[in-house]
This record gives structure tokens, C-alpha cells and sequence, in this order.
């Protein structure tokens, strides 16, 4: 391994956000990043404009009431966690990261990119997990996804259709009894956006198929890396 491919000292091999690639790699995917880059600049991949963002990192002075997701500011985030942190204190009162419903990766060249829920619209997640089980909806006001922790049976069906085509954000949790990985939005106030002390963090109704957000982190750090370093 080269010396620009290490993994900061001290990162465990496990933990895959910490994603590194090559100048070679970097420059092929930067062309293999142009549809993902559409996402990130406010384009949508049909070809028309996207969804104006709401301001960045404004708290929502009220909960929301249509279908939205939380949309990032690449060039802002500088990577300090505290998303991870304001979301797994509020939905399990206690500082366990590998329970938070946004994490944020780290490229060399330096990118920093949370990565969370793109909230479908087409939702592949809910058709994956079984019908009799029946673990999984769509929030009808917020538009989130949702997921009922005691129903869910821990077969991993969700979690192929996310890693395929989309965010790849679902995970098993650490002691493999069920998913986690999915934003509910807080339940229409979410915690990230009023925490983000950048401004990096916020909240856009969604008025088109959420899945043209679906970028897979590493997608989104060679076209935001290419507009940042012009490689």
C-alpha cells in the first residue's frame, strides 16, 4: 500500500468509512462520478433543475409536514461528528455511534460526506423486508422510512437493495438482532440539521423519486473532490 493509501493512525480495518483511493482512482472516477455530481449540484439526473435547498443548518421552526430529506453542503462539512452524536443521543439517549442514522466517511483527497436515508420514493428497502413480517413503512406526512425494531426478524433483506442501487445506509447493529442505518427524520424535526454547527445540514421537500439522491458516499467524494481540487 502506498504511502497516500494508509488509513489515519489509529483506524481500526473494520471501519469501512474511512475510504481511500488512488490519484488514478480518483481521476477515473471523477468521469464515472458526473451523474452523481448532477445530485450534488442541485441537478437532477432527468435533466431538469432540482429542489431549491432550504438554507443550510437552519433549525425547523416547524416540524415538517411534507415529504422531505436532508440535504448536504459538501464544501461545508468538515467532518466533526456532531450529526452522529445529536442523532444517537436523541434516539437512544446515549453515545452510541454505531446506532446513528447518519455517518459521515472521510476520502483522501480530503472530502468529508455524511451519508443518510435518500427517503426513495420508489422505497426498495420496504419491498425487500417480507410481507408477514412487515417491519418497515413510509412515514405518510415526513415521508421517512420507518422501521418497527420489535418486529423486525434480522434477515437482512433490506439491506441488498440499499447497497446495490442507492445509499448503502443500512447496517446490522453491532449486536445483529436488527437493522439500523435508516433516518426517520426525527419524527419531522431532525436533530442533525439544528446540530450541525456548519451549516452543512437541511431539510428539502421532496418533490421528485428521492432515488436520484441515492449516491453511494465514495460516488459522491470523486465528484465533489472534483470540483474541489480540479483533478
Amino acid at each position: 500500500m502506498s504511502e497516500n493509501e494508509k488509513k489515519p493512525e489509529g483506524q481500526g480495518e473494520q471501519d469501512n468509512r474511512y475510504m481511500f483511493f488512488t490519484r488514478r482512482e480518483f481521476v477515473i472516477g471523477a468521469v464515472a462520478g458526473a451523474a452523481v455530481g448532477a445530485a450534488v449540484t442541485g441537478v437532477s439526473m432527468k435533466g431538469g433543475p432540482a429542489t431549491a435547498p432550504a438554507k443550510p443548518g437552519a433549525a425547523s421552526a416547524k416540524p415538517i409536514k411534507v415529504p422531505s430529506y436532508i440535504a448536504v453542503d459538501y464544501a461545508k462539512c468538515t467532518g466533526c461528528r456532531n450529526c452522529e452524536v445529536e442523532c444517537a443521543l436523541f434516539h437512544d439517549k446515549k453515545l452510541d455511534l454505531t446506532r446513528a442514522r447518519i455517518r459521515t466517511y472521510y476520502f483522501n483527497p480530503p472530502v468529508d460526506v455524511p451519508s443518510l436515508c435518500a427517503k426513495c420514493g420508489d422505497a426498495p428497502c420496504i419491498k425487500a423486508c417480507p410481507e408477514k413480517v412487515g417491519a418497515m413503512s413510509k412515514d405518510k406526512t415526513t415521508g421517512a422510512v420507518l422501521v418497527d425494531e420489535k418486529k423486525c426478524i434480522a434477515c437482512w433483506a433490506c439491506i441488498e437493495p440499499c447497497a446495490k442501487d442507492r445509499t448503502d445506509v443500512i447496517r446490522k447493529s453491532k449486536d445483529e438482532k436488527v437493522i439500523v442505518g435508516i433516518c426517520d427524520l426525527c419524527g419531522g424535526d431532525p436533530s442533525c440539521v439544528k446540530g450541525c454547527p456548519e451549516g452543512a445540514l437541511s431539510i428539502v421537500p421532496v418533490y421528485q423519486d428521492g432515488k436520484y439522491f441515492a449516491a453511494k458516499p465514495a460516488d459522491i467524494a470523486r465528484a465533489v473532490a472534483k470540483n474541489l481540487y480540479k483533478a
